[in-house]
């Protein structure tokens, strides 16, 4: 079994999706507002590229979420914050997303064998998921506006060293080695770190410093949020 890392979501290649599992990772803030927004009570979440497509499935029962650069789209409920959806849970109801680069990454890898949604909150479980597939895994980080997002890299490094506890014969590509050395060094610093990546520095210039520190937390959630026929669903790991 091998472990690769795509480090932005242009550079991602069919061989790296066909007959493998990948985990998309964007943990500021896609992947954590979905992982939130299914651990606090939404049923599903429906990715989608555009605020039309948004605006087209909005129904009784759903809410809208998203941002472009951070901002929150006009007329939607929620932006793309997992402090503000975990602050509000909608029992069974269904989120309609749409992000900057989140949502791109998921629709680029829809071909996977299995699709899943990865970052700090629900790091071990879902790499734990992955694993148990038995097929190689491609972790596939976002980014932010075409460049590599360190945060995304440092959650793949966490993901990679859960990996190589639990099967020690994994094996890994180059990134993807100096990826758990560099989440090695830095694990205890990551709150006080985050503030200080691009795109932390851009979240603080406003004002969703809470949601740094909240995407900072490693496990905070035992799901796995797994796409299926363009619907994300949660999968509980015992």
């Amino acid at each position: 079994m091998r472990i690769d890392v795509v480090p932005t979501v242009e550079e991602i290649r069919y061989d790296q999706i066909g007959n493998r599992v990948v985990i998309v990772i964007d943990v500021l803030r896609a992947s954590s507002s979905i992982v939130t927004a299914l651990g606090t009570g939404f049923s599903v979440v429906v990715p989608v590229e555009t605020i039309g497509q948004a605006n087209a499935l909005r129904t009784e029962n759903c809410f809208l979420a998203g941002e472009r650069h951070c901002r929150k789209i006009p007329d939607f409920d929620y932006n793309n914050s997992p402090t503000e959806l975990a602050g509000h849970s909608q029992k069974g109801s269904v989120l309609i997303l749409t992000t900057t680069n989140g949502t791109r990454a998921i629709q680029k890898a829809e071909r996977a064998s299995s699709l899943l949604i990865g970052c700090f909150l629900n790091a071990t479980a879902c790499i734990q998921y992955a694993l148990s597939q038995r097929l190689d895994i491609t972790l596939y980080c976002a980014g932010t506006r075409s460049e590599f997002a360190l945060e995304d890299g440092l959650a793949a490094g966490l993901m990679i060293h859960r990996a190589k506890l639990l099967q020690p014969q994994v094996q890994l590509c180059d990134l993807g080695e100096a990826l758990r050395a560099s989440y090695l060094h830095l694990s205890d610093r990551l709150p006080q770190l985050l503030p200080h990546t691009t795109t932390g520095r851009r979240l603080v210039q406003h004002h969703f410093a809470d949601d740094l520190a909240f995407c900072a937390q490693i496990d905070h959630y035992r799901l796995v949020p797994i796409v299926r026929e363009k619907r994300i669903l949660p999968h509980l790991v015992s």
